[in-house]
């Protein structure tokens, strides 16, 4: 048996206290009339995709690559990020499909987009984009980003409203394929982590 020397002594009842304030916390919220158990994170607002999360509104996609055309309404992840600027690598806008971490149901769409927009001097017209299109093993990508690899060829026009935009891409694939593709974000929401 270790002998107990005055550090680890020391150490043993800084700890203790430590493992007091959980109680100490539940029995401040009994007291004041929250329900027992209950934690800051009870308060906070559920993530997106957990059964008690608010309904997101549906994203319409309509997406043309080559003959291949898919059409349909879906849980998109679209989000603005203010803290993007003219000089710096952050998406500003973005539309994904699926987003982080959701396993589509068999009943939805399988195919998947991802489309990221660096600001721009213009409103309505980005020149710094990727989108990328996949389904199975048929996919087309653009990527038009200063300092990266050139894929493709292209443009973004966008038409802000509401809490939302209508994003509409043109273009050529980087396997050479024509592109088109209308994003209907009804509404954004704030820059995100993983999970959305």
């Amino acid at each position: 048996m270790p002998r107990l020397t005055p550090s680890l002594l020391a150490a043993a009842l800084a700890v203790a206290p430590l493992a007091t304030t959980p109680l100490a916390a539940v029995a401040q919220s009994t007291a004041a009339g929250a329900p027992r158990g209950a934690t800051t994170a009870a308060r906070t607002p559920a993530r997106r995709g957990a059964p008690d999360a608010p309904p997101v509104p549906l994203t319409s996609a309509s997406i043309s690559l080559g003959a291949a055309h898919y059409d349909a309404r879906v849980d998109a992840h679209c989000a603005v990020d203010e803290r993007a600027t003219l000089t710096n690598t952050r998406a500003y806008l973005r539309a994904m499909y699926p987003w982080f971490g959701y396993r589509p149901p068999a009943d939805q769409p399988q195919w998947r987009f991802t489309l990221e927009l660096r600001r721009s001097p213009s409103t309505e017209r980005y020149d710094q984009f990727v989108f990328s299109f996949l389904d199975g093993e048929k996919g087309g990508t653009i990527q038009t980003v200063a300092g990266s690899q050139r894929m493709g060829s292209g443009t973004v026009r966008v038409m802000r409203r509401d809490g939302g935009a209508r994003f509409e891409v043109q273009g050529r694939s980087k396997e050479g394929e024509a592109l088109r593709a209308t994003i209907d974000c009804p509404q954004f929401t704030g820059s995100e982590g993983a999970g959305g």
